[in-house]
């Protein structure tokens, strides 16, 4: 114990991390924090082994062996580092910090003015050449991928030293304290007159970037607090709209002051994990890194997991929030506030729009945007995994509308539609132009089944465009109404084969309540 500590301040400062919210995904470190610190307070931190550490906190069985089972020493790994993250962000004020030193497992209860350095855990980010039409990175993480390459080497060394303590427990050693980064800030200058619609790529600062879809992403703006922070391995991230569209990210404690017009919108937040999850930088998987998401000083996200919301690590994952309109001061304001580690954000869309709903969604299988006979815009294939694309040159017989029927997107895929909480109208749209055709003369009729799930729930089952539509080339359209997004925002359709691949030429999602 520190000279000015208690055993109440250290008990409050027990509780207070438990009850922070930074353990709510992971029980496993709650209770081994609680049971050091327990013990540690009861005056009997000499009873802190590796053993009982296993079988009383973690649930081990009593013929535990840690000569086979690393549970503890791998939990305390991660102890350690969502303690470090912790201090760093929510519990940079508290007077007191618990610390629990490399090679040991009894905690400290450190004065902040005299704290002990933790286990470091600085993530190497790697800088991959830029592409021609793909955003570049920004040039402070250009410095930062040199600075990264000393970083490696140095990390090499730590985790050969951190090999060693666990090896001779009673050797201990602290490694250097990391430097504070410094935050950015923005110092551009707004334009006279706020935007209709803002779209930028956060912590990217080249010149504005034109997807496949027409639309024009600028760099990063408004912004006060966090780093600008390259993506390691831009090809990896499923879902994008372009390859190496997700390239850099925002990364900290940060905040956006948009200003806009008055009217409402609807605001799309991306998100990629590439730092946490199963062959990134830093491992781990869900809730290593857990942050708070703001709107207008109003929290609408509470311990947001990008590996959680998107399913895996390496997946765009889009929130959107419907009726968002700017504060009083004429600017929306969004706060990104980390719990357990750093909050990061890829990109961002603020979209005017109707009060009480969002925009249309209209995707066409097919690598460019189409505009029908009625002028309504059909944007290019987006927000699918698996699959793919392939023209079909045989146009369908029975409608007048045919640019949307003139390629498909074949295979076992997904969709992961990101909506706004509400109901909404589902309409897909099928031609058989494969089968029954001069291309392939096998039967039409029998020769493709499958079936179509929306958030898990069956809307097709067998499903044979053919015999539905009464033959090859020629189109069916089916409607489903009263969907409803899921827990993380998103309507999740699935086509799985049964016999041949699943198709789909396009789909329509509108908003009806």
């Amino acid at each position: 114990m520190h000279v000015g500590n208690t055993p109440e301040l250290e008990r409050a400062e027990l509780e207070a991390v438990l009850q922070s919210g930074i353990f709510s995904r992971a029980p496993n470190l709650a209770n081994f924090l609680q049971y050091i610190c327990e013990r540690h307070l009861e005056g009997r931190a000499d009873q802190i082994k590796e053993y009982c550490i296993a079988v009383e906190a973690l649930g081990r069985s009593p013929d535990f062996d840690q000569k086979k089972d690393s549970i503890v020493r791998v939990e305390a790994y991660k102890l350690r580092k969502r303690l470090s993250e912790y201090y760093r962000g929510a519990g940079a004020d508290h007077p007191i910090e618990i610390v629990i030193p490399n090679g040991q497992y009894a905690p400290k209860f450190v004065a902040r003015n005299q704290t002990e350095p933790a286990e470091s855990n600085r993530t190497v980010e790697v800088v991959s050449p830029p592409e021609a039409g793909a955003p570049e990175a920004t040039p402070n993480s250009k410095r930062g991928s040199r600075a990264a390459k000393i970083g490696g080497a140095v990390g090499i060394v730590a985790l050969l030293a951190a090999v060693i303590i666990f090896a001779l427990p009673r050797k201990t050693e602290s490694p250097a304290t990391v430097p504070p980064v410094k935050n950015e800030v923005w110092t551009g200058t707004p334009a006279p007159t706020p935007p209709s619609e803002v779209r930028f790529i956060a912590g990217y600062h080249g010149k504005p970037y034109r997807d496949r879809q027409g639309r024009v992403w600028g760099p990063d703006a408004y912004y006060n607090g966090g780093q600008s922070i390259a993506v390691a391995d831009p090809r990896a991230v499923q879902a994008q709209p372009d390859p190496n569209f997700i390239r850099t990210k925002r990364q900290g404690q940060f905040h956006y002051d948009i200003p806009l017009r008055n009217g409402t919108y609807e605001l799309h937040l991306l998100f990629a994990e590439t730092d946490y999850g199963s062959g990134n930088p830093a491992g781990g998987a869900e809730s290593d890194r857990l942050f708070n998401i703001s709107i207008n000083g109003r929290i609408m996200i509470t311990n947001f997991d990008a590996i959680a919301e998107a399913g895996a690590a390496n997946r765009l994952h889009r929130r959107t929030f419907k009726d968002i309109s700017p504060a009083k001061d004429g600017k929306l304001h969004i706060a990104f506030d980390p719990v357990t580690a750093p909050a990061f954000l890829n990109a961002l869309e603020v979209l005017p729009t109707l009060p009480g709903k969002i925009r249309p969604i209209r995707l066409v299988a097919r690598e460019a945007s189409v505009t029908d006979e009625t002028g309504q815009e059909w944007l290019a294939d987006e927000y699918v995994t698996g699959g793919r694309l392939v023209v079909r040159r045989d146009s369908v017989v029975n409608v007048r509308e045919k640019s949307i029927y003139e390629s498909e997107r074949y295979g076992n895929f997904c969709y992961r539609i990101p909506l706004a909480q509400g109901k909404y109208r589902l309409t897909l749209h099928f031609a058989e132009t494969w089968f029954g055709t001069p291309q392939n003369t096998q039967p039409a009729v029998g020769s493709r089944l499958f079936n179509v799930f929306a958030n898990g729930t069956a809307l097709l089952r067998n499903f044979d465009i053919a015999k539905e539509a009464g033959g090859a080339n020629r189109a069916i359209v089916k409607t489903f109404d009263n969907l409803e997004p899921n827990a993380q925002g998103e309507l999740v359709l699935e086509f799985v084969p049964v016999i041949n691949y699943a198709c789909l030429n396009a789909l329509e999602i509108t908003e009806t309540e």
